[in-house]
């Protein structure tokens, strides 16, 4: 019996640490890219200068506490990183930095803005 009671209280320690985001505005990934700089003298396919493509790729499952910052066109920089990524759907303004937690799984991948 104290073996049983033992195991009941650690998964009820456990389960009651797990990180609850309900509260928070999520915004679906839709693309996760690369950012790899081009060796000088590189061009495009119209013949100018080009110094860096983006590059279509994954990211490891997990949460990740995150810093996104406005990036190119509709892309949005992972601070600190050469990745990059884009939303399903309208994200915002995130200027020179908007703390965030980024939450990836095999299915599909979240942002939460934290306030």
């Amino acid at each position: 019996m104290k073996r049983f009671l033992f195991i009941a209280f650690i998964s009820l320690s456990f389960s009651s640490f797990s990180q609850s985001y309900d509260d928070l505005d999520s915004y679906y990934i839709d693309e996760v890219y690369k950012k790899i700089d081009l060796d000088y003298g590189s061009l495009d396919e119209d013949g100018r200068g080009i110094g860096y493509v983006y590059v279509k790729t994954e990211i490891d499952n997990g949460t990740y506490e995150i810093t996104l910052e406005d990036g190119d066109g509709d892309l949005y920089e992972i601070r600190g990183t050469n990745l990059y990524i884009t939303f399903r759907g309208y994200f915002g303004y995130a200027g020179y930095g908007e703390d965030c937690i980024l939450e990836v799984t095999y299915l599909s991948s979240k942002v939460y803005k934290l306030e």
